[in-house]
């Protein structure tokens, strides 16, 4: 908390009187930077770009980016190691919120015959499958970047199989 104090520019007390601990201050900053992310996402889904450049540059903004951000500060790798005692919640509602977007992607898409939902499925469906997928890539690479590319990679995979030809 002394760290932290000094860098915001306050004592530790006047830092207690906006946080009891390192974890409030942990969601709070959560919270803004979950905000934040989801305007861009909605900024990057909505650009006139093709889809598959859309829905990259929302799942680089909105799942990888965020975690390459919070590893290049100096308590980021603790707070990974504890986030899910007290920020798991958090961390659920943000995957959701960018699911939520790319499914809204999704099915705009469909209704202008730029992609095809195979019968079964459906933009939730396929939206949580995506950021899954970007979650389980960011688990078994250490390598943000490489992150990167194999997120486009399984986007030319999987857009490969909806789009309308």
């Amino acid at each position: 908390m002394d760290d932290i104090a000094q860098v915001v520019g306050l004592s530790r007390p006047a830092l207690y009187l906006h946080f009891r601990n390192k974890p409030d201050i942990f969601r709070g900053l959560m919270r803004s930077m979950m905000e934040e992310t989801l305007v861009t996402v909605r900024s990057c889904l909505g650009r006139d770009l093709p889809l598959s450049e859309r829905l990259f540059l929302a799942l680089e903004e909105g799942i990888v980016a965020p975690q390459r951000k919070i590893l290049a500060t100096a308590h980021g790798a603790e707070l990974f190691d504890t986030s899910h005692e007290f920020g798991a919640d958090l961390f659920l509602d943000w995957m959701k919120a960018v699911e939520t977007e790319i499914a809204l992607t999704l099915d705009r898409a469909a209704s202008d015959k730029i992609i095809t939902i195979p019968s079964g499925l459906s933009a939730d469906i396929v939206a949580s499958l995506l950021v899954d997928a970007v979650e389980g890539m960011k688990c078994r690479r250490q390598d943000m970047e490489e992150v990167g590319e194999t997120v486009r990679n399984m986007l030319t995979l999987v857009l490969g199989t909806l789009l309308i030809h």
